[in-house]
């Protein structure tokens, strides 16, 4: 099943949100920790989450930041608190990499490795790390970059969090922006035996192979709807959260329009065409 959801920033008093997210039948929520990591959730939360099946994930500060050696030593402290909040919440925790600064990807590795492997130390079991792929040029995350540590950890809780707008702005709007796109980033993930596929999604604004901003999915930059067709024809389970400004109006879209999404969505990419074209000429 794909379960879509949202992703909003981490505030003490989830209730009142949990109850809006209950009442637009939307059973997944990560919860941005934007500058500290809760040890726990209230009793009153969890007991919701539980009673309404929404599951609970977390995205982790920006402050982490393996391309600085000098911030390394922190970053796993992040990581490690990190793991313990997904392990109590038998949930994925979510976090990008950082800056490449003035080191090459493979310097990097070697720091990132360690890390990791420091804080699976731990051996907690129901909690995951998710590695985000990143949206800017700057940022160390590339789609390929991410595969590949993923391959060299080889532990089943740490898993890829494949944000296809970040590459499709990372790329300049080239990839993945067809089917044959997302049946080979499926067959790569499918490769590593994952027990969580875990994707962002939504709309994007960019320049130059670089983020500027979210946007709604409607705009199909890129395409959604063949992530969603791809993974229903391999019948396979899936977490989705939409990071548009409207992801709950996105979210109610995608499902009254589930039959037409395709159609929609190949007409939508033509009047994009269209648009960038006369852009282009003027």
């Amino acid at each position: 099943m794909i379960k879509l959801g949202v992703a909003r920033k981490y505030h003490k008093n989830l209730l009142p949100y949990l109850e809006v997210l209950k009442l637009n039948s939307i059973s997944l929520y990560e919860m941005g920790f934007a500058f500290s990591i809760p040890s726990e959730l209230s009793k009153e939360v969890l007991e919701f989450a539980k009673e309404n099946n929404i599951v609970l994930t977390g995205h982790l500060p920006f402050y982490i930041n393996f391309g600085n050696k000098n911030q390394v030593d922190k970053s796993i402290e992040y990581l490690r608190k990190g793991l313990a909040i997904a392990d109590k919440l038998n949930g994925v925790s979510v976090f990008h990499l950082g800056f490449y600064m003035k080191r090459n990807f493979t310097e990097i590795k070697a720091d990132i490795l360690r890390g990791i492997e420091e804080v699976l130390t731990l051996n907690l079991k129901n909690g995951y790390l998710g590695i985000e792929t990143t949206g800017k040029q700057t940022a160390i995350g590339k789609y390929e970059e991410i595969i590949e540590l993923i391959k060299s950890i080889n532990h089943p809780n740490v898993i890829p969090i494949i944000d296809i707008a970040h590459m499709y702005a990372r790329s300049n709007g080239l990839f993945p922006s067809k089917k044959e796109d997302f049946k080979k980033i499926l067959d790569d993930l499918d490769k590593l035996s994952l027990k969580k596929l875990y994707f962002h999604a939504g709309g994007v604004e960019y320049d130059k192979g670089n983020e500027k901003k979210h946007i709604s999915v409607k705009k199909c930059e890129p395409p959604l709807a063949f992530l969603l067709e791809e993974l229903e024809n391999r019948g396979q389970d899936a977490f989705v959260i939409i990071e548009s400004p409207t992801s709950i109006e996105d979210i109610k879209w995608i499902r009254e329009n589930k039959n037409d999404l395709l159609d929609y969505t190949h007409s939508q990419l033509l009047k994009n065409k269209k648009q960038n074209l006369l852009q282009e000429f003027f």
